[in-house]
């Protein structure tokens, strides 16, 4: 990656896809079982078995892999993006603590938790035909037009994307320890501007997708009223945890078919204690 201590600078593009899947981990893997399911789901319409555990299975309410036209419905991520400002430290401070970073400069990559699973998904998808489109806030500074062309280079579809007119693009910091442990803070910037009217005229595209994304990095109410629309129209519906700490509303649970978390946001959601494979 390119590094400047007074100006941090996005990695250099030959580089991005390999720092963006180090970053995404967890997600590849989601979204690749994600697309397996889809296709799954385009030879069998039928309801499957409901589980009451997060993480587990919730139903796969049909969807489909190709519209009657023959066109190819797209894998549709409604969500977040940030610029991933990534700290490398020795150890994570203790309260009231100051510690100094072990690197002189930080790294700077496009994240987020909508792009990384977009990016993912475009990634997956080559040679498929299968769209992965993105629909997020970019902010009103000058990352935003870096982070769209990143994202195009990976193969991702950003032409429902809009621009904050008030907010920059949101940011993740992240501090990284050397055992590759990565603990965050996100700040919202754009991804808190969505209105109701945007989720709104998301309806048609939501609908001819073959698979929804979501997580909890954009306001809750887009992510019921999205899913409202996709379960209406049997579009199966991938609900990560990642994001708001608060608990997930019920009636969006009832909208969507899986929900992903990691151990820490499964012992969060549970009030489990979550430290063997046994327990989970």
């Amino acid at each position: 990656a390119n590094r400047n201590s007074s100006q941090p600078a996005l990695a250099a593009p030959g580089l991005f896809v390999t720092q963006l899947l180090l970053i995404i981990g967890m997600a590849i893997g989601v979204v690749a079982a994600l697309v397996v399911l889809s296709a799954l789901a385009a030879a069998d319409h039928r309801p499957r078995a409901i589980a009451s555990k997060p993480g587990a299975l919730l139903g796969l309410r049909g969807g489909g892999g190709v519209h009657d036209d023959g066109v190819t419905k797209p894998l549709v991520v409604v969500g977040s993006l940030n610029v991933d400002i990534t700290i490398e430290v020795e150890r994570l401070p203790k309260k009231e603590e100051t510690v100094m970073a072990s690197s002189p400069c930080t790294s700077v990559a496009v994240g987020g938790k909508g792009a990384n699973q977009a990016a993912a998904a475009a990634r997956l998808a080559t040679g498929t035909g299968r769209p992965a489109v993105l629909v997020c806030e970019f902010g009103n500074d000058g990352y935003a037009e870096t982070m769209r062309t990143a994202l195009q280079e990976a193969g991702v579809d950003v032409s429902r994307c809009a621009h904050s007119a008030e907010l920059p693009t949101g940011q993740g910091i992240v501090m990284l320890t050397p055992d590759g442990a990565a603990s965050s803070i996100v700040v919202p910037g754009a991804n808190a501007g969505w209105t109701a009217e945007r989720a709104a005229a998301l309806e048609e595209l939501v609908c001819g997708a073959s698979a929804v994304l979501l997580q909890r990095e954009i306001p809750e109410e887009v992510n019921l009223a999205v899913a409202r629309f996709a379960c209406a129209a049997g579009v199966p519906v991938l609900q990560d945890v990642g994001g708001e700490d608060r608990p997930i509303d019920d009636e969006l649970l009832r909208e969507v078919a899986y929900v992903c978390p990691n151990e820490t946001e499964l012992e969060r959601l549970t009030g489990m204690t979550i430290g063997s494979e046994a327990e989970i």
